[in-house]
């Protein structure tokens, strides 16, 4: 099951980052589209490129097999040897979309009920594409209009939180039906073992909405804001933190993982096999991240400064969940 972590982190960002603009549209009654971009690229870019930069220079892989897919971010469109990266060129082209689409908002004075219907519209017409994807034997697992759902999903209950908090709150206590959601998810993943989301194992159309909306579901169930929070919360809090570079940077362990398992007794492989990535790729992300993702953040509070200071955080200070 663990493909669904994308589409958790896909409903979540589309949550948070739409939260972002929804707080800027309610405040100023618009929303600067450019100075979001510009955030995003000091949030993603450097990391992501710098990755880039260290796959070119070790030339572990043919650079036409990863290269310039990944420079343009269409490596989910165009066949690349660094597979986990086709969730990232989803988010980009996401930015692009809620930029352009709060450009439109702003320009014509729409109404947040217009943009929910939107965002519900457009999530269900995806959906509908990707059952034909499937009935029809098309590649529909890492292109991004198939896959852009979970985020417009994401958008759509951070413009309820926002502009109907008495709405989101009604969703929050429907505890038994969100359960029921996530637990169908569950069970339909446990049950058929083959469904696999791939376009080699097409057992079922629907597999990927499922897990969306018990995606959303889950983040209704828990998102709890404000308040005291608990250690556990904290500890994950704070992986959270550089849970980018460590995603960017996992795959690249395997190499080193595979060379210890060729030389470690056959009867702790499986032990080995289990915890020695995280241990290196753990560790990893976390320099990555404090050695060029926070100093470009920093960087980022200083020159572009977000236009609607987030509570407890004075501008210029490192905001690093934006």
């Amino acid at each position: 099951m663990g493909w669904t972590g994308v589409d958790v982190f896909f409903v979540l960002s589309g949550f948070l980052v739409g939260g972002l603009m929804m707080k800027e549209w309610k405040k100023t009654g618009k929303v600067d589209a450019f100075r979001f971009l510009k955030r995003r690229a000091f949030k993603i870019w450097p990391g992501y490129y710098f990755f880039l930069l260290v796959a070119a220079v070790v030339h572990a892989r043919p650079y036409n097999t990863f290269l310039w897919q990944n420079l343009f971010n269409v490596q989910n469109y165009f066949a690349s040897s660094l597979s986990h990266t086709w969730s990232l060129a989803v988010e980009e082209h996401f930015y692009l979309t809620l930029a352009g689409l709060f450009a439109v908002v702003s320009a014509r004075n729409w109404k947040p009920s217009s943009l929910l219907a939107g965002c519900f519209g457009f999530a269900l017409l995806v959906e509908c594409l990707r059952g034909w994807m499937v009935v029809h034997h098309k590649n529909f697992f890492f292109a991004t209009h198939s896959r852009i759902d979970a985020l417009l999903l994401g958008v759509a209950l951070a413009c309820i939180r926002t502009f109907y908090p008495e709405w989101f709150a009604r969703l929050q206590r429907q505890r038994v039906l969100l359960c029921a959601v996530v637990a169908l998810a569950l069970v339909r993943l446990y049950v058929d073992k083959d469904a696999i989301p791939y376009p080699e194992s097409m057992t079922s159309p629907w597999l990927i909405t499922i897990v969306d909306y018990a995606s959303a579901a889950l983040l209704l169930l828990i998102y709890r804001p404000g308040g005291k929070h608990r250690l556990p919360y904290r500890v994950v809090a704070r992986i959270g933190v550089f849970s980018y570079g460590i995603y960017l940077w996992h795959v690249s362990v395997m190499r080193p993982v595979d060379w210890v398992l060729a030389h470690c007794p056959p009867q702790i492989v499986p032990a080995v096999s289990t915890l020695l990535p995280y241990i290196i790729a753990i560790p990893l992300g976390i320099v990555a991240t404090k050695a060029v993702e926070l100093p470009f953040l920093r960087l980022r509070e200083r020159m572009v400064p977000p236009t609607i200071p987030e509570p407890g955080i004075p501008t210029g200070s490192l905001a690093v969940d934006s």
